[in-house]
C-alpha cells in the first residue's frame, strides 16, 4: 500500500487528493459491508456513533500526515516509523489502561529492542527526511496510536450488541471507511465545482484504487488482530512489516525505476536487513514474555 500511495504522488503531487480520491474507493467496499453485518441495535446506540465521530477526527490527520511524511522520505522508512507506535502505544497503556493489557518485566526490554531496530532502518541511507518530513512522521506515529486505541474502545462497543469479534472488527472498519468516505466525496465534489474535468476525477480514483484495495485489505486483518491481542500487541506482530518494507524496498530500487527508492549502498542493505531482524527477534521476545507473565513467570 505504501509503494502505490507513492506512485500516486509521483504522478499527481497532492496528499490530500490522495486521501479523499483513496477514501471514496474504500467507501465502496465499506458501506455494503456495513450494512450487511450490523446488528439492529447498534444503529441506534450513540455511543458507537460517538465513538466513530472521535475516530474520523484523528484518523484523517493520520492519514494526511502519512501522504505529507511521503513528500519527505521512502514509503519503506514510513512503514519501519511505524514501529515506534509500539512505545507510544505501550506508554499511553501506562497513563490511560484499556481493558486486561498491561506492559510489564522482559517486555519493557523487547519494545527496547524494537526501538533500536527502528532507529538503525531510518539512518540507513536513503532520503533524510529534515525536519519537516520529522514532524509529519512523529505526528503520524502519535496520532495513528491514538487511532488504534479507539479502534479497539469501537469494536468493544459492536460486541456489547452480540457481534462476534470478528464481526465487530469488520464493522468497526466499514464504519469508519463508509463515514469517511461522505466527506472525501464533499472534497472531490468541491474539486469538480472548481473546475476538475468528471475525467480528471475518474482517473485520480482509478490511480489511487490499487493503494485503497491493499490498505482495506490489510485493515481488515489488523482490526480483527486489535480486537483479539489488544492496541500494544497488536503492533507488536504488526512490526514484522519491518522485514517486509526492507523486501519491498529492496525489489522497488531493482524493478521499479520511478524514484519510490532511493538506491542505497549494499553494505546499507545488510544493515537494513540486520535492523529488520532485530525488529524481529523484539517481538518474538515480547510476545513470549507475554505468556510467560499470563503462567506467573514474570
Amino acid at each position: 500500500s505504501y509503494v502505490a500511495s507513492a506512485l500516486f504522488l509521483k504522478r499527481h503531487g497532492n496528499p490530500r487528493e490522495m486521501l479523499f480520491y483513496s477514501q471514496g474507493v474504500q467507501a465502496l467496499f465499506a458501506l455494503p459491508l456495513f450494512f450487511l453485518l450490523v446488528p439492529a441495535g447498534a444503529l441506534s446506540d450513540s455511543g458507537i456513533w460517538l465513538a466513530n465521530l472521535y475516530w474520523l477526527a484523528i484518523f484523517s490527520v493520520t492519514q494526511l500526515s502519512m501522504f505529507q511524511a511521503q513528500e519527505h522520505v521512502e514509503p519503506s522508512k514510513i512503514a519501519t516509523w511505524l514501529g515506534l507506535k509500539i512505545v507510544v502505544l505501550a506508554l499511553m497503556t501506562l497513563a490511560w489502561p484499556q481493558g486486561t493489557e498491561t506492559v510489564g518485566g522482559w517486555q519493557w526490554f523487547a519494545i527496547a529492542l524494537m526501538l533500536t531496530a527502528v532507529t538503525a532502518l531510518n539512518f540507513s541511507g536513503g532520503m533524510n527526511p529534515g525536519w519537516k518530513g520529522g514532524a509529519w512522521l512523529a505526528t503520524f506515529v502519535v496520532i495513528a496510536s491514538l487511532c488504534d486505541r479507539q479502534q479497539v474502545v469501537i469494536i468493544n462497543l459492536f460486541r456489547s450488541h452480540g457481534a462476534s469479534l470478528f464481526q465487530s472488527a469488520l464493522l468497526t472498519l466499514a464504519l469508519g471507511y463508509w463515514t469517511f468516505g461522505l466527506v472525501a466525496a464533499g472534497f472531490v465534489g468541491g474539486r469538480m465545482f472548481r473546475g476538475e474535468t468528471l475525467a480528471l476525477a475518474v482517473r485520480k480514483a482509478r490511480d489511487s484504487a490499487p493503494f485503497a484495495v491493499f490498505w482495506f485489505t490489510a485493515m481488515m486483518a489488523i482490526y480483527f488482530c486489535y480486537g483479539q491481542l489488544g492496541a500494544v500487541f497488536g503492533n507488536v506482530v504488526q512490526s514484522t512489516r519491518a522485514l517486509i518494507a526492507v523486501v519491498i524496498a529492496f525489489l522497488a530500487c531493482r524493478i521499479l525505476k520511478d524514484g519510490v527508492e532511493q538506491p542505497v549502498s549494499r553494505a546499507m542493505w545488510f544493515r537494513r536487513a540486520g535492523a529488520a531482524f532485530l525488529m524481529t527477534a523484539g517481538i518474538i521476545l515480547y510476545s513470549l514474555a507475554g505468556r510467560s507473565a499470563e503462567a506467573g513467570g514474570v
